[in-house]
């Protein structure tokens, strides 16, 4: 007995009705980009081999997922761009394959995650671009396969990451944009297949990098735009694979790059827009992969150096750009000055006259 087709009907946003025909055998339902404002989901109960539900781009204001209980197969969820306020996830407690839950760019104010806990598949979950102020993320305690959690740009001012210890696979977290006072990284210690840590735009006036020793694979750390008045980072010289450290815009009177001088993948580093008045560049030298430095870009708020010493970026052939202040005083050693392919940023510094040598 042949299965009859599965259509979707939906109400488009110029209050039209429309609809969309599949086969009862196809794995993905794409429905994105179609201008819906509602749609009735009940069809698909039949869809046995549905993978992928698309209806990212849309118009959504609600939506009823109760028609997805009980479809094991279904991979992939995508509500992305639409303008759900709330959203009930109970129906995907059933959904016990489900890999990825896009709920991004949208206008949901709170939301229970306790659905997902049965989800033990779960490998990405993106709430980016929301305007939730509180959020509870015990229930991922067990998406032992979790590799990415986006909760950027919304508007909690608090949350608590212990459940992320049972996260062992995590790669990305995601909080940037957000309001976070404090923020306590203990249990990312078990996280250690984390390489992307996004912390900027938030109102952090400290934080611990100690966990992050048994990070080792970290690759970026930004937190940048924040209210940081101090920072060890001690704890990064254990991060040998570190690309890119982000400290811009904070309120920094002292900063010791020591612990940098193990991080030699370590690409690109912002701390400019701080308070330091000195700085030793010396660990830089090791970072042989070095392209980008920022001691100073016009912020409102600027480190006020009056010399620095330059030498050891003559170590760093890859280095392009350097931003530095343009009343202070650079000093290299005479010896640098006779070296042959010196990096391009200091090439430019020589052609200025910008540099005393010493």
């Amino acid at each position: 007995m042949m299965m009859s087709e599965i259509v979707l009907k939906f109400q488009k946003k110029d209050n039209t009705e429309s609809e969309l025909v599949f086969e009862p055998d196809d794995d993905v339902f794409d429905l994105s980009k179609q201008g819906i404002i509602s749609i009735d989901l009940s069809p698909l109960k039949n869809a046995e081999a549905i993978k992928e539900l698309n209806l990212g781009a849309n118009k959504i204001e609600e939506i009823d997922l109760s028609p997805l209980t009980g479809l094991e197969t279904l991979e992939v969820l995508n509500l992305f761009k639409n303008k759900l306020v709330e959203i009930n996830l109970t129906p995907l407690e059933s959904c016990v394959n489900l890999l990825e839950l896009n709920l991004g760019q949208n206008e949901i104010q709170e939301i229970d995650l306790t659905p997902l806990a049965s989800c033990s598949q779960l490998t990405r979950l993106r709430l980016f671009s929301n305007q939730i102020e509180y959020i509870d993320i015990t229930a991922l305690a067990d998406c032992e396969k979790l590799e990415a959690l986006e909760l950027e740009n919304n508007g909690f001012s608090e949350i608590d990451l212990r459940p992320l210890a049972g996260c062992p696979n995590l790669v990305q977290l995601n909080l940037m944009y957000n309001a976070l006072a404090e923020l306590d990284l203990t249990h990312l210690k078990r996280c250690k297949e984390l390489k992307f840590l996004y912390l900027h735009h938030n109102t952090l006036t400290s934080i611990d990098l100690t966990p992050l020793e048994n990070c080792t694979k970290l690759k970026i750390l930004r937190l940048g735009s924040n209210e940081l008045e101090s920072i060890d980072l001690g704890p990064l010289s254990k991060c040998i694979r570190l690309r890119r450290l982000g400290l811009a815009m904070n309120q920094l009177e002292f900063i010791s790059l020591e612990p940098l001088s193990t991080c030699t993948r370590l690409r690109s580093l912002d701390i400019a827009g701080n308070s330091i008045d000195e700085i030793d560049l010396s660990p830089l030298g090791k970072c042989v992969e070095l392209e980008e430095l920022y001691l100073f870009s016009d912020h409102p708020e600027e480190n006020t150096f009056d010399t620095i010493d330059l030498t050891q970026l003559f170590n760093c052939p890859e280095l392009e750009d350097l931003g530095l202040p343009i009343d202070a005083e650079l000093v290299a050693k005479e010896s640098k000055k006779r070296q042959k392919d010196k990096p391009i940023a200091l090439e430019d510094l020589i052609e200025e006259r910008r540099i005393t040598w010493i």
